[in-house]
């Protein structure tokens, strides 16, 4: 399948009538799925038409499961690049389902490009660009090896610490309130009758304070205005010092009323006092714990989302890799953006580059952060056919102009001011998920709905392929 003229140079796909004319100076072949066609670093190999069925390419690295280079279809052909340069396979092919090829001799290849010159010129201009490409991709893929590295130490290196945070802030919160509750029994500000009565209401209080909402600035003025009031009324001299801090730390008006009436003023101000210091010391407490297991969380999700210590290749769950990225991303999305997740929890784990895919989904959700300029609603929807799962990247800003629309995909091009944009994001995205995934992207756009779509094939791949 052909999606743009760079892909038509890497992979020119013959007309029928020239692979009947060819077929002359070749033998037909068949191979099951999963075998073997050449192998990486064999020195004698054949040139390959495919007529039916495809070739997946696969690059070996180390004794890692392999970097797919591409899948050629019927049409398209193999084996030029060493047969040319007499240099060993670069990687090894495997057949896709039962595939039929023209295979040719090193001879036999040589003989058919003199005597066919037209040939020559398409095989010749697909080497170059072949060996341009994978130079890039081995490139790429050594740079994100080693960032790989960086990462996976970092992360075990953050994770440690992260997680003892996260003890340490749970044990002291418990403390605190232990040396708030053996404070009470010794305060001798209250009798025996009342220290049971502010223990259930100081435990009540706790419990709301860090299931509270958060107030916007009118809100809590008003709150603090009514709570002043109230303690005035009360007889607590200081009333309008101690309502903010208490409406800080949490307290209501349904928790304060439950003293009217059961302790003296003086009483009242004193467990008021006290009451705004426990509650100030243990929600300083859960916003430390919140702070600990938040960067626990991030560690967590980085891992997940660059699949670190796994295999490249793996059976995957689409929707662990989109929430993953969703959390790299929240910190550009609280001002404003509310995420929408719309998952089709049917949809099985699909065989893919876990890594790749979620560089797909880091550039389709960055693009719909910013435009939307930080403020609207960001859509992630799962779904799926026969054949295909389906992801929906959606978000209704401003939408694309219809001028640019058919360029977004090409390498350099950009929508984003001098400096803010490479141009590359879209390009890598669309390589991710038709040449590596054999998927396909599409988007359509119209202001408030401006949606891009993935479809990855279901079909799970044989071991072999992988």
């Amino acid at each position: 399948m052909i999606h743009n003229p760079n892909e038509r140079a890497l992979f020119p796909i013959l007309p029928l009538d020239r692979i009947h004319e060819l077929c002359a100076h070749g033998d037909e072949k068949v191979y099951q799925d999963g075998e073997k066609l050449f192998e990486q670093g064999q020195i004698d190999y054949d040139f390959f038409i495919v007529l039916e069925g495809g070739i997946r390419v696969i690059k070996i690295l180390g004794s890692g499961p392999g970097m797919l280079l591409t899948i050629h279809q019927p049409g398209e052909f193999t084996g030029e690049l060493s047969m040319l340069t007499g240099d060993p396979a670069i990687a090894t092919g495997f057949a896709v389902g039962t595939t039929k090829v023209q295979r040719f001799t090193n001879q036999a290849f040589r003989r058919m490009l003199a005597e066919c010159p037209d040939m020559a010129q398409v095989i010749l201009k697909a080497l170059g660009s072949r060996a341009q490409e994978v130079t890039s991709t081995m490139v790429q893929q050594e740079k994100l090896a080693a960032l790989g590295k960086i990462s996976a130490g970092l992360a075990h290196e953050l994770n440690n610490p992260a997680a003892a945070m996260v003890r340490s802030a749970q044990a002291m919160r418990n403390a605190v309130q232990r040396i708030a509750s053996l404070g009470l029994q010794f305060d001798c500000r209250f009798s025996a009758a009342q220290r049971p009565l502010i223990e259930d209401l100081q435990q009540k209080m706790r419990e709301e304070s860090e299931d509270a909402e958060t107030l916007s600035p009118l809100e809590r003025s008003d709150r603090e205005e009514a709570l002043a009031e109230w303690l005035e009324a009360n007889g607590i001299d200081n009333a309008w010092d101690l309502a903010p801090g208490l409406i800080t730390a949490g307290m209501t008006m349904e928790c304060v009323t439950e003293l009217e009436g059961k302790l003296p003023s003086n009483t009242l101000a004193a467990a008021l006092t006290w009451f705004e210091a426990d509650l100030t010391t243990n929600q300083l407490a859960l916003e430390l714990e919140a702070s600990a297991a938040r960067i626990s969380e991030l560690v967590t999700a980085m891992k997940q989302y660059t699949y670190m210590d796994q295999v490249q290749f793996q059976e995957i769950d689409l929707h662990v890799g989109l929430d993953s990225t969703l959390k790299i991303f929240k910190h550009k999305m609280r001002a404003g953006i509310e995420v929408r997740r719309e998952y089709d929890k049917s949809i099985p784990k699909i065989f893919a580059y876990a890594g790749a895919l979620n560089q797909v989904w880091t550039n389709l959700i960055s693009n719909a952060i910013d435009a939307m300029g930080g403020q609207g609603i960001l859509t992630v929807r799962t779904s799926r056919d026969e054949t295909h799962a389906i992801v929906e990247i959606c978000d209704n800003g401003p939408g694309i102009p219809a001028e640019v629309r058919d360029q977004l995909f090409q390498p350099f091009f950009t929508t984003k001011p001098a400096g803010q944009g490479t141009g590359l994001g879209l390009e890598i995205t669309k390589k991710i998920v038709v040449n590596k995934h054999r998927g396909t992207i599409a988007m359509t756009s119209e202001p408030g709905d401006t949606r891009f779509i993935v479809r990855l094939p279901l079909e799970k791949l044989p071991e072999a392929q992988q």
